[in-house]
C-alpha cells in the first residue's frame, strides 16, 4: 500500500516528522532487535529502499538547487531567465524605482570617473544640434530687434521709447523689443511620431480652426518631406515653421511630437515651456503613447496640459499716463472729425434736399405749398394728381434717408393735356378702331366706333371741364349705320336654313347678340356672318344643340351610324326614308334595330326592299360545297411505312385539293363558311399510341403543303385517327398501303 501512494499526496497532506515514526514502529516489528535511532540507520538496506521509495524526488530537487546555490554561474544563468519578467511585472511599482535608482546613480558616476569619454561620445551628438538651435534662434531674435528698431526709429512712438532707453540705460533695441513683444499661443497638437496620427488637439477661443486631423497629416507630411529632401547624421526635422503672422514650433519627443501655432513673436522661453509639457506627457502616459493607435479616448489629462499652453500669451504693457494722454488726443480728434462731419453731412443733405425739391416742381401735376427742415426732418407738403409721379419713388434718387422725409399730398386734377387724354382714355375705353391724340391743344379722336360709344363720347365732351383740352368727335366714323341692312340679312339667311331656330337676336353696345337652337349637321352660323359681310368678333352667338327631324339630317344620321355598303342607297319618297340594294344579313338587323330607335314624328326608314346578300351566298356556298365535297371525300394523300410526309408524286391531287378549298373560301361568309377537317390515317403495324401520333402528324403535314398552295389555315382543321378507321381490314401490303393516308370531310359552319 505504501508503494502506491503518489509523491504529491504525501509532500502536501502527511506529516514527515510523525510518518517517519511510524516507520520506525513498522521496522521493529518486522526486525524485534532494532533500537529506537535518531535517524535512519544506513545499515538497513531495506529502510535505505523504502527511503528512496518516498523521498527520491525531493532529494533529487534539493541535491539540484544546492547545486545551483552554490555554483555562482548556475545562480546568475537562472536568475537572468527570469529577470527580464520580474522587471516587466514590477514595472509599475514605484518601489522599482526607488531601489534601482541610487544603484544606477552610483554605476553611472562610477562610469565616468573611469572613462570620461565615452559621456562626451554619447552627448556630442545631442549637444551640437543644441548648440547650433540656440544660436541660429538668437541670431532670429537679433534680427527681429533690428528690424523692429529700425521700425520704430524715425516715429513718433519711436522717439518716445528712446527718450526711455536714455533715461533708463536700457539699450534702445532692448525697449524695442520689450514693447513690441506679443504673442498668443492659438492651437496646440500633440502628434504621434510613429503613426503621425492626432492624439490630442486643443485651440483658443478666438483662434481661427480647421479641420485637425488634416492639420496633423499636413505637419506629419511636411516634417516627412524635410527629413527625407535634407537628411543629415543628427536625424533633425522641422523644428520651426513662418506662415506671416503665424509661426509653427515642433518640439519632438521618443513617441510624440508637440506642435504649437502662435500669432506674433514669442519669447524664446516658450520652448522650454513647451518641452517641460511634453517631458510630463511622455513620464506620466509612457505606454499609452508606445501603444497608441488611433484611439484619443483616454488622454482627457493631456487635453488639459494643452489647454495650459494656448493660454499662455504676452500683451504689450501700456502705462496709466500714455493711456490718458493718448484717450484725450483720441477724444479731440474724435471732436473735431465729428464736426467736421457734422457739418458735411448738413451741407450733402442740403443740396440734396434742394435738388429733390426742384426735380418735384418740374413734374406736371405736382404743387409745393410748403418745403422746410424741422428737428432733424425734412417736411414737404402740396397737391399732386392721382395721374402724376410718386413723390415717394423720388427720394431713393435723390440720395435722402426715406425714413426722415415727411410728405403730405392733397389731390387735385390738374389739366394739363396728358393728364386729360389719359382721363378721357380711361373713363371712355374706346374701341380698338377709335386713336385719341393731342393736336393743337386738343384732344382730337379719329377711326369708327359704335353708335353707343359714340353717344357716351359726346356726353363726356359736353361735361370738360373749362381750361382743359376740348375733346374733337368730328373724325368719327358711325361704324353702325351700314351694318343694320347686314345684320336683317343674316336673320333672314339663318330663318330659311334648316336646323336653325333663332329664339333671340339684339342689338346691345355695338355689339350684336343671337341665341337660339342648331342641328350639328347644319349650316354654321359664322360661315353666315362671313356671308352676309358682319364681324364674327361683333356677334356674341349662343346656340343650343339639338336633332332635327327633317328627312335630310335624319338620313345624314343614319348615315353615318349605320355606314351602309355601297350597295345600299336611301332616298326620301313621301316623307319616308327608303332603302334599295343589298346587304349583309348582320347590316340589315342593325338597319332593322335603327328603324324602330327612330324618335317619334321623324320619317320612318323601310329596308323591305333591300336584298339579303348572305342568303345567295349561303345559295352558292352550299352548291360549291356539294360539288366540291364529293371530289374531296374520293380523294386522300397517300403515304409510305412509317413516314410522315405524303409519299412523292402526289403534287398534282395537292394542287387540285387547293384549288377545290380556295373556291370554298371566296363563298364563304362572316356567317356562313365552309369547314374542311383532315383526318390522318395509319396501318395497324406497330404500338398503337405511335400510329395515333403519326397520323396526327401526317394531317398536318397535308395542311402545311396545302397553306404552301395558299388554303387559309383557318378553313381547315386536323385530327388524328391512327388504325381505327381503316379504309381496308386486310392484311396485305397493299391493304397496309391504302390505310397509310390522309382523307378530306367537309362540312358548314353557321352562327347558332
Amino acid at each position: 500500500m505504501l508503494h502506491q501512494l503518489p509523491d504529491r499526496s504525501l509532500n502536501d497532506a502527511v506529516d514527515r516528522k510523525a510518518l517517519a515514526t511510524h516507520l520506525m514502529e513498522v521496522a521493529r516489528h518486522l526486525k524485534p532487535g532494532v533500537a529506537q535511532p535518531s535517524g535512519v540507520p544506513v545499515s538497513d538496506v531495506r529502510l535505505e529502499e523504502l527511503r528512496q521509495l518516498l523521498l527520491g524526488r525531493e532529494i533529487e530537487i534539493l541535491q539540484r538547487l544546492t547545486q545551483e546555490v552554490e555554483n555562482p554561474d548556475l545562480l546568475a544563468t537562472s536568475v537572468g531567465r527570469v529577470l527580464p519578467s520580474a522587471i516587466e511585472h514590477a514595472y509599475s511599482d514605484p518601489r522599482l524605482g526607488q531601489v534601482l535608482v541610487p544603484t544606477l546613480e552610483k554605476a553611472a558616476e562610477n562610469s565616468i570617473r573611469s572613462d570620461p569619454r565615452a559621456l562626451v561620445n554619447v552627448l556630442y551628438p545631442l549637444i551640437l544640434p543644441a548648440l547650433r538651435r540656440s544660436i541660429g534662434e538668437s541670431i532670429d531674435e537679433t534680427f527681429q530687434s533690428l528690424n523692429e528698431t529700425l521700425k520704430h526709429s524715425l516715429s513718433l512712438r519711436g522717439l518716445r521709447w528712446r527718450w526711455e532707453a536714455w533715461r533708463t540705460g536700457i539699450p534702445f533695441a532692448e525697449v524695442v523689443l520689450k514693447h513690441t513683444l506679443v504673442y498668443q499661443v492659438e492651437h496646440a497638437f500633440l502628434i504621434h511620431r510613429k503613426t503621425g496620427l492626432l492624439i490630442s488637439h486643443v485651440a483658443a477661443e478666438n483662434a481661427a480652426s480647421q479641420d485637425p486631423q488634416l492639420v496633423s497629416s499636413m505637419l506629419s507630411a511636411i516634417q516627412d518631406f524635410v527629413h527625407d529632401s535634407f537628411t543629415s547624421e543628427n536625424q533633425q526635422g522641422l523644428d520651426s515653421l513662418q506662415l506671416g503672422e503665424l509661426r509653427l514650433w515642433s518640439e519632438p519627443g521618443p513617441l510624440a511630437t508637440l506642435v504649437a501655432v502662435i500669432r506674433g513673436t514669442p519669447q524664446e522661453g516658450l520652448r522650454d515651456t513647451l518641452g517641460s509639457s511634453l517631458a510630463r506627457i511622455h513620464a506620466d502616459r509612457a505606454r499609452e503613447l508606445e501603444n497608441f493607435d488611433g484611439d484619443s479616448s483616454g488622454f482627457e489629462d493631456v487635453e488639459k496640459a494643452l489647454q495650459e499652453l494656448v493660454k499662455i500669451g504676452q500683451q504689450m504693457p501700456r502705462s496709466r499716463g500714455h493711456v490718458l494722454r493718448m484717450a484725450f488726443r483720441i477724444i479731440c480728434l474724435l471732436s473735431v472729425a465729428a464736426a467736421g462731419l457734422w457739418a458735411f453731412n448738413w451741407l450733402n443733405e442740403d443740396r440734396r434736399w434742394q435738388g429733390y425739391l426742384e426735380d418735384l416742381r418740374a413734374q406736371p401735376g405736382i404743387v409745393i405749398t410748403e418745403a422746410s427742415r424741422r428737428g432733424g426732418f425734412f417736411v414737404v407738403s402740396g397737391m399732386r394728381d392721382p395721374l402724376a409721379v410718386d413723390p415717394d419713388t423720388m427720394i431713393k434718387d435723390s440720395g435722402l434717408p426715406a425714413e426722415r422725409v415727411i410728405a403730405s399730398w392733397a389731390p387735385y386734377e390738374a389739366l394739363d393735356s396728358d393728364f386729360v387724354l389719359r382721363r378721357v382714355q380711361k373713363s371712355l375705353s374706346p374701341p380698338t378702331s377709335v386713336s385719341l391724340s393731342l393736336q393743337d391743344g386738343r384732344i382730337v379722336a379719329t377711326g369708327s366706333a359704335p353708335s353707343d360709344w359714340l353717344l357716351r363720347a359726346q356726353d363726356a365732351e359736353r361735361v370738360m371741364p373749362a381750361g382743359a383740352p376740348q375733346l374733337d368727335l368730328s373724325k368719327v366714323e358711325n361704324a353702325d349705320a351700314g351694318d343694320k341692312a347686314k345684320w336683317d340679312a343674316f336673320l333672314s339667311l339663318l330663318r330659311a336654313e334648316p336646323g336653325i331656330v333663332i329664339t333671340q337676336a339684339t342689338y346691345q353696345n355695338g355689339k350684336y347678340s343671337i341665341a337660339g337652337l342648331r342641328d350639328p349637321l347644319s349650316y354654321d352660323p359664322k360661315d353666315a356672318m362671313r356671308d352676309a359681310g358682319l364681324d364674327p368678333e361683333r356677334i356674341s352667338s349662343n346656340w343650343a344643340p339639338y336633332q332635327s327631324l327633317d328627312p335630310p339630317f335624319v338620313i345624314r344620321r343614319l348615315e353615318a351610324s349605320l355606314e351602309p355598303p355601297p350597295s345600299v342607297t336611301l332616298t326620301v319618297e313621301n316623307g319616308h326614308i327608303i332603302g334599295r340594294g343589298s346587304a349583309t344579313k348582320a347590316w340589315l338587323d342593325r338597319a332593322r334595330l335603327a328603324a324602330r330607335l327612330l324618335p317619334s314624328g321623324a320619317p320612318g326608314l323601310d329596308v323591305s326592299q333591300i336584298i339579303n346578300s348572305d342568303a345567295e351566298k349561303t345559295a352558292r356556298l352550299r352548291e360549291a360545297i356539294d360539288k366540291v365535297r364529293l371530289a374531296l371525300q374520293s380523294r386522300s394523300i397517300g403515304f409510305d411505312y412509317k413516314v410522315a410526309l405524303p409519299s412523292a408524286g402526289q403534287e398534282e391531287i395537292l394542287d387540285a385539293i387547293a384549288r377545290d378549298l380556295n373556291e370554298i373560301a371566296t363563298l364563304s361568309t362572316p356567317d356562313v363558311r365552309a369547314k374542311v377537317t383532315l383526318t390522318g390515317h395509319s396501318d395497324n403495324a406497330g404500338e398503337g399510341t405511335y400510329n395515333l401520333a403519326l397520323s396526327v402528324a401526317r394531317a398536318e403535314a397535308v395542311r402545311a403543303l396545302l397553306r404552301k398552295r395558299g388554303v387559309d389555315p383557318d378553313l381547315l382543321s386536323v385530327r388524328g385517327a391512327g388504325p381505327l378507321e381503316p379504309i381496308d381490314n386486310g392484311t396485305t401490303k397493299e391493304a397496309y398501303a391504302a390505310n397509310r393516308r390522309v382523307s378530306f370531310t367537309v362540312g358548314i359552319e353557321e352562327p347558332k
